[in-house]
C-alpha cells in the first residue's frame, strides 16, 4: 500500500488565514509507507563512549507491560525481528540489526480489535551501568518508528526514554508526558528529570527516516553516578511499530549547539509561506527568511546563538536569540536573505553559532536549495522519490497547492509520467480553485479550467533518474492569476490502464492533496499526501500539449518533439514499419535550411535522436523527416 491517507481537514495551510478552510472529514487509511532516505545527526567521532549495547545480549533487558485487559502486547528482542501487522512497517536499517534489537509491535497486537484499548509496556535494562568520573552524559540510538496517532494526530501515541539512578525510582507509569517526568532523589537536589519524549511534534504519518538517530543529553540525572538504569516504554492505542538498536552512553560536551528538527528556507511555520523547488520568478519575493531550531545538546548554558547564512557564496547573519538556552532547551533563529532574480539554482546552507567554542561543529549545518525559472512554477524538487499512486490503474487526481504572490498567467499543467505508464491512456491536466466552497469537498469542487482529455503519447515518460521529461497539458483557456489565488494544478487519471506520476521531496501536511479510493474500504474523498505530486504549472503563452496527433505516412510515423518549446535540446521518435535510411531537416521561419541530418538506414520499430538547439535563435522552426522519399513535418518552437 502506498502513502494516500489522511484526510483533508481543518489547517489547510495558505499564506492568507482567509485561504483556510475545512474539508469533510474521511476516515483516514493505514498504510505502508516508503522509508525516508535521510542522513541521521553525526555526533563527534572522537566522544569517550561510556557503555554501549548492540542488543545481541537480550539477557540485558526485562519486559513488563501495564495494558488495559484484551491487549497482548509486550517488547521482544531478538535477531530476525520484523514487524507483522496488518499493516507492517519495515524492519529497523540499524547497523547491526542482524545480531538483534528491541520491537514492539502494536500493529500485530491491536488489529481492529484493539482500537480504543490502552497499549502501555516498557523494556528495562536490568544491570546498570556507572558514569562515574563522567559529569557530562548523554544516550544515542537508532529507531525505526511510523505515527499512526488513531489516524488524525489526536495525541494517543508517545515513545519515552527514562532514567533511572537506583531501578526503583522511576516516573509514574500512569503518566506520559515529559513535564511529569520528573523523580527526586535528594530534597537538597530537588526533581531531576528523567523522561524524555522521542518525537513531541510528530503528526500522524508523518515521513521518517529508516534508522533515524535520537540523542538526548541526561547528565542532570546520569552525571557521575554509580548506578544508571534506562527503560523504554511504549504507550498507544493500535499504532504501527518501534524498534530501537545500538545504544550508546557517552561524554556530553560542555558546549554543543545542534539543529532541530525544523527548518525551513521560508519558515514555512511563521510565515505560512510554501516552500518551491521550482520557484517562479514572477512569485519570488525579493527576500525570504531561512527558519531553523537551534538545540543545546552541551552541559553549558549557551549564549549569543544566531545563524550565519550563505546564499551562493554570499553571507547574511541573523540576530542572537533574546535569551540563552539552557540545556536541552530549543528555539528557532532566524536570517533573513535576498533571493535575486538570476535564473538558476539558489544553494543555501545556514550554520549555528554562538559565543562559546563549538565542541563539534559537524551537526550546526543545514541546507536547502531551489531553482529559479521563468516559465515554469513547481512545488517539487525534480527529483523522483517514489511512484504515485502505488496502484496506477486505479482513478485518481493528484494535485499540490500554490500561493499566488503577483498577477500571473497560467497556460497549463506540467507532469513528470512515470515509465510503466501505458501509451494513449486517456488523462487531463486541470486548475482549482482551492479558495472556493466546495474545493477538496467535491471532486471537482472550484475547478477553473481544464486541458482537453489527452491520449499519452509515447516516449514522454521518466525511469526517475536524470533530468525529467515534462509532459505538457495546455488549458483551453489560460486562467489569469491574481495576486492572493490559491491554486491547486490537478492531474487526472480515469483508471482502467496503469498511470502513475513521479512524487518528490516531503512536505507539510495539507499542502497536497489526492482524490481517489484511498480510505478504508477504499472510500473515495480527498486526502492530503506529504511527499509532493510532480504536477508543476506552466506559465509559457508558447506551450504545446503533448497530444497523441501522431503524424502519419506509409511506412513510418512521426511522434512530437519533446520538450516543444525547448531552449537547449529536444528529442524526436518515429516508427519505422520495415528499415528504411533516413533523413532529418530543420527549418527556420524564412524556410531557410539550418540543420540536415542523415540518420541512415534505421531498423524497424521505435526509434529516437537528440537534437541541439542551444546555439539556435528563439523562434518557430518546421522538423521534416523524410523515409524513402515521403515527409512529415511538425512545428517545434525554440526559446
Amino acid at each position: 500500500m502506498k502513502q494516500f491517507y489522511i484526510l483533508a481537514l481543518a489547517g489547510l495551510m495558505s499564506f492568507s488565514t482567509a485561504a483556510q478552510k475545512v474539508c469533510a472529514p474521511a476516515e483516514a487509511v493505514r498504510t505502508e509507507l516508503r522509508d525516508v532516505k535521510a542522513v541521521a545527526p553525526v555526533l563527534d567521532g572522537d566522544r569517550e563512549t561510556i557503555w554501549a549495547t548492540t542488543f545481541a545480549n537480550c539477557d540485558e533487558w526485562a519486559f513488563d507491560e501495564q495494558n488495559e485487559p484484551g491487549i497482548e502486547l509486550d517488547w521482544q528482542c531478538g535477531p530476525g525481528l520484523a514487524p507483522s501487522g496488518p499493516a507492517a512497517i519495515a524492519a529497523i536499517n540499524s547497523a547491526t540489526a542482524d545480531d538483534g534489537f528491541l520491537m514492539i509491535d502494536s500493529d500485530l497486537a491491536g488489529g481492529e480489535s484493539g482500537l480504543g484499548v490502552l497499549e502501555n509496556a516498557w523494556a528495562d535494562l536490568v544491570t546498570p551501568f556507572s558514569t562515574v568520573g563522567h559529569p557530562g552524559v548523554a544516550i544515542t540510538f537508532a529507531n525505526q518508528y511510523r505515527m499512526w496517532d488513531n489516524g488524525n494526530s489526536d495525541g494517543n501515541e508517545y515513545c519515552l526514554v527514562e532514567v533511572s539512578r537506583d531501578g526503583t525510582t522511576w516516573p509514574d507509569l500512569n503518566t506520559f508526558e515529559v513535564s511529569e517526568g520528573f523523580v527526586t532523589y535528594d530534597e537538597m537536589e530537588g526533581p531531576v528529570q528523567a523522561r524524555w519524549e522521542l518525537w513531541p511534534d510528530m503528526q500522524t504519518q508523518d515521513p521518517v527516516a529508516n534508522p533515524t538517530q535520537k540523542t538526548f543529553n541526561i547528565t542532570g540525572i546520569a552525571g557521575d553516578q554509580p548506578t544508571v538504569y534506562i527503560r523504554f516504554r511504549w504507550k498507544g492505542i493500535w499504532g504501527y511499530a518501534w524498534m530501537i538498536d545500538d545504544l550508546e552512553v557517552f561524554d556530553a560536551p560542555d558546549n554543543d549547539l545542534t539543529v532541530g528538527n525544523y527548518s525551513s528556507y521560508t519558515a514555512t511555520a511563521t510565515s505560512n509561506l510554501y516552500e518551491y523547488g521550482a520557484w517562479a520568478q514572477s512569485q519570488l519575493p525579493d527576500t525570504l527568511t531561512y527558519a531553523a531550531e537551534a538545540s543545546n545538546f552541551g552541559n553549558n548554558a549557551t549564549s549569543g546563538v544566531f545563524g550565519s547564512l550563505d546564499v551562493n557564496g554570499e553571507v547574511s547573519v541573523g540576530a542572537p536569540l533574546a535569551a540563552d538556552l539552557a540545556t536541552g532547551e530549543t528555539d528557532t533563529v532566524y536570517v533573513n536573505y535576498a533571493t535575486g532574480s538570476d535564473l538558476g539554482m539558489v544553494n543555501l546552507n545556514l550554520t549555528l553559532e554562538m559565543d562559546s567554542i563549538d565542541a563539534d561543529m559537524s551537526n550546526n549545518s543545514v541546507s536547502a536549495e531551489f531553482e529559479i525559472t521563468d516559465l515554469q512554477w513547481g512545488r517539487d524538487n525534480g527529483e523522483v522519490s517514489g511512484l504515485a499512486p502505488g496502484d496506477g490503474t486505479v482513478d485518481f487526481i493528484q494535485m499540490p497547492l500554490y500561493q499566488v504572490l503577483a498577477d500571473v498567467t497560467v497556460y497549463g499543467v506540467d507532469v513528470a509520467i512515470m515509465e510503466g505508464s501505458e501509451d494513449f491512456t486517456p488523462v487531463r491536466g486541470f486548475l482549482v480553485d482551492i479558495n472556493a466552497t466546495e474545493a477538496l469537498n467535491e471532486q471537482y469542487g472550484g475547478e477553473l479550467t481544464s486541458s482537453p482529455e489527452i491520449a499519452l503519447v509515447p516516449g514522454n515518460t521518466n525511469d526517475g533518474a536524470g533530468e525529467i521529461t515534462w509532459y505538457t497539458f495546455v488549458f483551453d483557456e489560460p486562467y489569469e492569476a491574481v495576486e492572493g489565488d490559491f491554486l491547486g494544478a490537478a492531474f487526472e487519471h480515469y483508471g482502467g490502464a496503469n498511470v502513475q506520476i513521479g512524487e518528490a521531496q516531503d512536505t507539510e501536511a495539507q499542502t497536497a492533496f489526492v482524490y481517489g479510493p484511498f480510505g478504508s474500504g477504499q472510500a473515495y474523498d480527498w486526502y492530503y499526501t506529504t511527499e509532493v505530486p510532480m504536477v508543476r504549472l506552466n506559465l509559457n503563452p508558447d506551450a504545446v500539449t503533448n497530444t497523441n496527433e501522431v503524424m502519419a505516412s506509409e511506412g513510418f510515423e512521426m511522434f512530437p518533439a519533446f520538450p516543444n518549446p525547448t531552449t537547449d535540446n529536444t528529442r524526436f521518435q518515429f516508427r519505422l514499419d520495415q528499415a528504411a535510411a533516413v533523413t532529418f531537416e530543420l527549418r527556420d521561419i524564412t524556410g531557410k535550411l539550418v540543420e540536415v541530418r542523415e540518420l541512415g538506414t534505421q531498423p524497424a520499430g521505435m526509434n529516437n535522436f537528440m537534437v541541439e538547439t542551444s546555439a539556435f535563435g528563439a523562434g518557430s522552426y518546421t522538423a521534416t523527416l523524410v523515409v524513402n522519399g515521403a515527409r512529415i513535418t511538425q512545428k517545434l518552437m525554440v526559446k
